[in-house]
């Protein structure tokens, strides 16, 4: 799987497939799927992740020691 990293407020990192779209309002995200989906929303602080929303099937993993956030699904062919 082809990722990309976008980094995020506080240090923290977002690796997810490229054609993921991200939108931001200060430390509050969306990530937007290929089908124009919601997919995740959360917001930052310097120490924490705060899940807000996710799609039902999402796939995802936080590594704190690293601040980084991995979406693992792909998108559907």
């Amino acid at each position: 799987m082809t990722t990309k990293s976008n980094k995020l407020q506080y240090g923290w990192t977002l690796i997810s497939h490229p054609t993921y779209q991200i939108f931001t309002n200060k430390n509050s995200y969306a990530i937007i799927d290929e089908d124009n989906d919601v997919m995740l929303r959360f917001t930052l602080q310097e120490n924490e992740i705060e899940i807000h929303g996710a799609n039902w099937n999402l796939n995802y993993k936080i590594n704190l020691g690293f601040k980084t956030l991995k979406i693992i699904n792909t998108p559907e062919d």
